[in-house]
């Protein structure tokens, strides 16, 4: 009896191992539906006052669309949100041409305590195979955003600057913590 029962587990435990090797390659060819850069820990966090957090994307396929970011991060100022728009631009690669501009309130982003926060689309955008999220909190010292940021990367893929204009590396030695969302490959 002693001996069927631990026959009989073994064979479950190799059955339980096939199947998690089963739903490891099943997940492994799903398509990347997110664009993230770092180990997702905050190393801190940074608000910019006369320009904006910019990171570079590059989309895994040409058939899919951006359809909305999540950035972690925390208002701060006032408890009330000013009434006014934060806004989001999508360029090119080379910062010059306009692809799309979001506008979002301020409200949308929590004081308090640093947080994923996710903003949608209307509408999914097409955009270049790399191009740049640039977020114009316009900052000053009663209003805005502070932006995390996650070292594991050391900087790479983010600047600060404004649309159209000319950027700079980042001082912080990372990447702002920005996700690109994307629709699934067609």
């Amino acid at each position: 009896m002693f001996r069927l029962a631990f026959v009989a587990a073994v064979m479950l435990a190799s059955l339980i191992v096939c199947v998690d090797h089963a739903a490891a390659q099943r997940t492994s060819s799903k398509p990347q539906l997110v664009t993230k850069y770092g180990d997702g820990q905050a190393d801190g966090k940074k608000s910019i006052a006369g320009s904006g957090e910019m990171i570079r994307f590059q989309r895994p396929s040409p058939t899919q669309k951006l359809r909305g970011l999540r950035l972690h991060g925390s208002r701060y100022g006032r408890p009330r949100a000013p009434d006014e728009e934060v806004e989001i631009s999508v360029v090119d690669e080379e910062n010059t041409d306009v692809v799309h501009t979001e506008m979002v309130p301020y409200k949308k982003f929590k004081r308090g305590e640093s947080r994923w926060m996710t903003i949608l689309f209307a509408e999914p955008i097409d955009v270049p195979d790399v191009y740049w999220v640039i977020f114009d909190f316009h900052a000053e010292a009663t209003k805005g955003v502070y932006v995390s940021f996650d070292t594991s990367t050391g900087g790479e893929h983010s600047q600060v600057g404004l649309p159209g204009g000319k950027s700079q590396e980042v001082e912080t030695g990372g990447d702002w913590m920005i996700q690109a969302l994307l629709t699934r490959p067609q």
